[in-house]
């Protein structure tokens, strides 16, 4: 072989060495085309495990479709019920369910490799650093599959809602925020707005009268309140009309029975009558419970009795019998501290300051 042919073959295989390399490291890249015919998720560049897990509706006719997005270390195959189980099956006719696979990454907060939309280097809101191409690159991907609905099957944007769980409720929200036709709703459950910064700009502003469903359970010790907060701070800055707020007690950082009947009641307003009242923005959603006020109920006479009979037997003066108190978190100060840093941040969340939120979230939590 000529040593100039020896050169060229050798400067071609350096050129794919270093393309590969470059798309790996920049995974912007992904996703930049959109599903063709072919198939979603088989044209695009995007590395997801396996194309998408599909389930049609019995009917056969598509009139609306729900796509669901997995969190960080999950698969689609955990969700499939909420399409098919037939003790929770949502049986509203017409509906498909579209529930796509991630890649793997190595993702730093939990030091291993494992399926994830993007990295992620802390749970902690204040610490936490957004992968911000890893991120679009997913928000990416999940609008080809939106596309690919709107162009081959001749759906309506607004019959489609994008939704997930923690870290593919992120992906969600950001795809959604982004994509360029209103939708018809969007589900962010136990999940958060990252690049938040980033908004309004790149925000579709027709988007903010898109039915939005956010739920979070209040004992979450993976994204604790801080995120849900914080992210329906900005979601109320950004001007959402149409929502519908839920937090549940004594619920982690997972999924109960209440929370589906919730988000399956938000799908029929979402598919049936109220569909035509969206853009007037008079749709109103579900209560959220802030716990900034406790509810006073009426005592009845037994109660009433029992109470003071109650005090007799501690005395003249009534007085308590003493505690004895163990640990910081039982400190009265901490407590009143505690009680007032949590006034403060779900305040200024109600009233869409992001920024205080933010700040009130980031203080630093007393040491237990």
């Amino acid at each position: 072989m000529a040593p100039r042919v020896r050169w060229l073959v050798a400067a071609l295989l350096l050129a794919a060495v270093t393309a590969c390399d470059a798309a790996r490291h920049h995974p912007e890249h992904f996703g930049s085309g959109t599903s063709a015919a072919a198939g979603i998720g088989r044209s695009s560049h995007f590395p997801a495990r396996a194309p998408p897990i599909e389930i049609a509706p019995k009917d056969g006719d598509v009139d609306g479709v729900v796509i669901f997005v997995h969190g960080l270390g999950g698969s689609p195959e955990k969700y499939t019920w909420l399409a098919n189980d037939p003790n929770v099956w949502y049986a509203r006719p017409g509906i498909k369910w579209i529930f796509p696979w991630s890649p793997e990454l190595d993702v730093t907060v939990t030091k291993q490799r494992e399926p994830a939309w993007y990295d992620m280097n802390d749970f902690n809101i204040g610490s936490l650093e957004d992968d911000r191409p890893h991120i679009l690159a997913a928000a990416r991907y999940i609008e080809s599959i939106i596309d690919a609905q709107v162009n081959e099957l001749g759906i309506d944007p607004r019959r489609v809602v994008v939704g997930g769980f923690s870290q593919g409720g992120a992906v969600a929200l950001t795809a959604s925020l982004r994509y360029p036709k209103r939708l018809g709703g969007i589900l962010a459950l136990s999940t958060y707005m990252p690049l938040r910064g980033e908004y309004p700009e790149e925000m579709n502003p027709h988007q903010r009268w898109t039915p939005l469903f956010q739920a979070h359970g209040k004992d979450d010790p993976v994204l604790p309140m801080e995120y849900y907060f914080a992210t329906r701070a900005k979601l109320s800055k950004l001007g959402f009309k149409n929502r519908w707020d839920y937090l549940y007690p004594g619920l982690g950082h997972d999924k109960c029975r209440e929370e589906t009947l919730d988000m399956y009641a938000f799908l029929d307003d979402v598919f049936g009558d109220k569909y035509d009242d969206l853009d007037e923005g008079n749709w109103v959603g579900g209560p959220v419970d802030l716990g900034l006020v406790e509810t006073k109920r009426e005592t009845t006479k037994e109660e009433e009795t029992t109470k003071e009979e109650t005090t007799k037997a501690r005395g003249k003066e009534g007085a308590p019998p003493v505690v004895q108190r163990g640990g910081a978190w039982n400190d009265p100060k901490q407590q009143v501290q505690r009680r007032l840093r949590n006034m403060m941040f779900r305040a200024n969340a109600l009233l869409g300051r992001e920024q205080e939120a933010l700040e009130a979230a980031e203080r630093p939590r007393p040491s237990f």
